[in-house]
C-alpha cells in the first residue's frame, strides 16, 4: 500500500533577489503510511513545515527528487491533482473586498464545484461554522476567528480528500480554536478523509495520529504522540509550592533554569495550575531537582513526579538540537543570560550547582501606573468596550484576556493613546491621555502582533530610528543599541534588511525596538502568536526580568498558559470585563484549582448563554 506522503531525495530553495539562494530541504526522505489521517507538523520557525506543505498542496515545486501525495504529483495544473487536496495557508488568501459567500464560491467554483447544483450545499456549510448571518459581509470586516473559520470552510468546500492546514488556528481564541478543530474533526471522519497540518499548539500536535517534530528542514522526532511522550518518563516532575508566593516562585526558578544557567539541571520551568512543573536533564533526578531548589533558593519545596506531555519531549528535543550547534563555553543562551544579569556559568561546591538567582519582589501595590477608569468606545451604533475599569502597578505583569472581537485590541489601543475613548479616563504614568498624550507615550513601549517596522531598513537602522524618534541622544543611543543587539542576539544580523529576517527574529527585533527607550510600561499585543514552545520561554523569561526591574508589563495573548506568569488579567466579552483577579483566585472550581483555559471557556459559553 501507498503512503499518504512519500518524498525522495527533495531539494528545494528560495531564489532572493540580488542575493545568494537559501536553501531549504537537501536530500530530504519521508515516508507516512497511509493508516495515519491526522499527521502533524510541529516546530520552531524556519523549520521547513510551511515550505513542506507547500511542496504539498502544489502551491510550489521542488528542485528536484520526488513529491508524492496520495500517489499524485502535486500539480495544481492537473485537476486529477487540484479535486483531491484542499489548502489553507497562514494568511489565508481570502478576498476581503468581497463578501464571505462570494469567497466560499470562488474557492469551490475553482476547484470544480458545481455552483449552481450545489448553493444550497454552501449555505447550510455556512450554517454550520456560524457564519450564514454574515454571508453578506466583506471578509475583511470579519474577525480573526471568523476569518479562520472562513478559510477553513473555503478549504473543505469542494470537498477535498486531503486537507493541507498551515497553522489554522494561529492567532485564534479558544472558543474559537476549539470551535475550528470541532469542524475539521467532523469533516474528516464523515469524509474518511486526510488532514496534514502544522502547529504551534502542543495540544494539538498531541491528538494527531502521527507527529513530526522539525529542525533546520529536518525530522528529529516523529511518531505516535504519546509514545513520543513516554520517552519522557522519569524526566518530568511537578513542584508543589505550598504557602510560598506563585508569581515570585516561579520568576526565581525561571531564572535558574538551564536556558540562563549552564549547571542547572532543570531544562524546562513552567508554571500550571498553581505548580511548577519541571523537566531535567537526567533520569530520576527528583531529589537532586529538590536540592538544586533548596541550594539555590532556600525554599522548601514538594517534587512529586508527573506524568509527561508531549511539550516535555519538544522541549527536551529542542535541548539537544541546541547542544549539537553550541560549542562548550556558549551552551547558555546569551540573550537570557543578558536579560538576567546572571553568571554564564555555574560554580560547583561538593556535587552542588550554585546559580545566580534573579531578586524578585512581589509587585508594587502602592500608587497605579495604569488607572483606567470606566472607559468606553462605540464606532457608531457599535459598542466595542463596555465601562471598562482596572489598575496596573509597577512592576506587575497584567493579561488583558478575551475571544477574537471582545474589545481588548481596542481597549490596548485606547490605553496606549492610539485610541480616544468614547468616554471614561486613563492615566498612564501620573499623564491624562485627554490632556497629555504626547509625555505618555514617551514612557511607553509596545510591541504589536504583526511585524510592524520598517522592513527596508536594517536591524541597525531600525533601533537608531526609534531611539531618535523617542528624543534619546546619540551617544546614549549608540551605547543602548550595542546593549540591545547582544541581549536580542542581534549583532550578526544588524545590517540585514528587516524584511529579510526569520519570523523569529523580526520579533526580537521589535521587542527590543520598543525597550530602546527604557520605558516604565511595556504593552505586549500577542507577541508570541504562532511562536513555538521554546521561544515563549525564553520570551517570558524577559518579560518577568523586566517586571521584577519594575517595569509593568500589559500582555494579550491567546496561548492561556502563559497567563499563570501574569500576577493579574481580566477576561471580557463582548466590551465587558467578566472577571478579574490573580490565576490562584480565579480559576477555582468545587474548590480546586482549573486551567486559565478551562475558567477561560466556561466563563465566556455562560456570559454567551445569559445572553441569548
Amino acid at each position: 500500500m501507498n503512503g499518504i506522503i512519500e518524498i525522495s531525495s527533495l531539494y528545494k530553495s528560495y531564489k532572493v533577489q540580488g542575493k545568494k539562494d537559501v536553501n531549504v530541504y537537501s536530500d530530504f526522505s519521508l515516508n507516512i503510511a497511509a493508516s495515519n489521517h491526522f499527521i502533524c507538523l510541529t516546530g520552531p520557525d524556519g523549520a521547513g513545515k510551511s515550505t513542506l506543505l507547500k511542496l504539498l498542496s502544489g502551491v510550489i515545486r521542488p528542485d528536484g527528487g520526488e513529491v508524492l501525495l496520495d500517489g499524485l504529483k502535486p500539480d495544481n495544473n492537473s485537476e486529477n491533482f487540484t479535486k483531491v487536496v484542499g489548502y489553507m495557508s497562514q494568511t489565508l488568501g481570502l478576498y476581503g473586498e468581497l463578501s464571505v459567500f462570494d469567497n466560499l464560491r470562488i474557492f469551490s467554483g475553482l476547484k470544480g464545484l458545481n455552483l449552481k447544483e450545489n448553493s444550497a450545499y454552501l449555505l447550510d456549510l455556512l450554517e454550520k461554522v456560524n457564519l450564514l448571518q454574515f454571508k453578506d459581509r466583506e471578509a475583511d470586516a470579519l474577525s480573526g476567528g471568523m476569518k479562520q473559520k472562513l478559510g477553513l470552510t473555503c478549504a473543505i468546500a469542494s470537498k477535498p480528500r486531503i486537507l493541507i492546514l498551515d497553522e489554522p488556528t494561529v492567532g485564534v481564541d479558544p472558543v474559537s480554536r476549539q470551535e475550528l478543530w470541532d469542524i475539521i474533526y467532523d469533516y474528516i471522519n464523515k469524509a474518511q478523509a486526510y488532514c496534514i497540518f502544522s502547529t504551534a499548539y502542543l495540544e494539538e500536535a498531541a491528538k494527531a495520529d502521527i507527529t513530526l517534530m522539525m529542525n533546520d528542514a529536518r525530522v528529529v522526532l516523529q511518531g505516535k504522540p504519546s509514545d513520543i511522550s513516554k520517552k519522557m518518563d522519569g524526566r518530568t516532575y511537578s513542584v508543589e509550592l505550598g504557602e510560598l508566593n506563585y508569581q515570585k516562585t516561579v520568576r526565581e526558578v525561571m531564572s535558574i533554569s538551564e536556558r540562563c544557567c549552564k549547571g542547572s539541571p532543570l531544562i524546562d520551568v513552567c508554571p500550571r495550575l498553581s505548580k511548577i512543573d519541571i523537566v531535567t536533564k537526567d533520569k530520576d533526578s527528583k531529589k537532586t531537582a529538590y536540592d538544586f531548589l533548596k541550594d539555590n533558593l532556600g525554599i522548601e519545596v514538594t517534587v512529586e513526579k508527573r506524568k509527561p506531555i508531549l511539550e516535555d519531549a519538544y522541549i527536551y528535543q529542542s535541548y539537544l538540537n541546541r547542544l549539537q550547534k553550541e560549542s562548550d563555553d556558549t551552551s547558555c543562551s546569551s540573550t537570557t543570560a543578558d536579560t538576567y544579569k546572571s553568571s554564564e556559568k555555574s560554580t560547583t561546591q561538593k556535587n552542588k550547582s550554585f546559580c545566580t538567582p534573579l531578586k524578585v519582589t512581589p509587585y508594587d501595590t502602592g500608587e497605579p501606573v495604569v488607572m483606567v477608569d470606566k472607559i468606553k468606545k462605540k464606532f457608531g451604533n457599535f459598542t466595542a468596550v463596555h465601562q471598562s475599569s482596572f489598575k496596573v502597578h509597577k512592576g506587575e505583569i497584567f493579561g488583558l484576556l478575551g475571544p477574537n472581537g471582545a474589545g481588548k485590541t481596542t481597549t490596548f489601543r485606547m490605553i496606549c493613546a492610539l485610541l480616544k475613548p468614547t468616554s471614561g479616563n486613563v492615566t498612564v504614568n501620573g499623564f491624562d491621555l485627554k490632556h497629555a498624550k504626547d509625555d505618555a507615550r514617551a514612557t511607553i513601549g509596545y510591541v504589536s502582533q504583526k511585524f510592524s517596522l520598517y522592513r527596508k531598513l536594517n536591524v541597525y537602522q531600525n533601533l537608531e530610528y526609534f531611539g531618535l524618534s523617542y528624543g534619546l541622544e546619540i551617544k546614549p543611543l549608540k551605547a543602548r543599541i550595542e546593549e540591545l543587539l547582544d541581549e536580542f542576539s542581534l549583532r550578526k544580523y544588524k545590517d540585514i534588511q528587516s524584511e529579510d529576517l526569520p519570523f523569529g527574529l523580526q520579533r526580537q527585533l521589535s521587542m527590543a525596538c520598543a525597550l530602546i527607550h527604557k520605558p516604565k510600561i511595556l504593552f505586549l499585543d500577542e507577541a508570541t502568536s504562532g511562536a513555538d514552545p521554546v521561544a515563549r520561554r525564553v520570551f517570558w523569561d524577559r518579560v518577568s526580568a523586566l517586571a521584577s526591574s519594575g517595569t509593568c508589563v500589559i500582555v494579550t495573548t491567546h496561548f492561556m498558559e502563559e497567563s499563570e506568569y501574569c500576577d493579574n488579567f481580566l477576561i471580557q466579552d463582548q466590551g465587558k470585563i467578566l472577571v478579574l483577579g490573580a490565576p490562584d483566585k480565579i480559576c477555582i472550581k468545587d474548590g480546586h484549582r482549573i486551567s486559565i483555559e478551562q475558567a477561560f471557556v466556561e466563563l465566556v459559553h455562560k456570559f454567551r448563554a445569559q445572553k441569548t
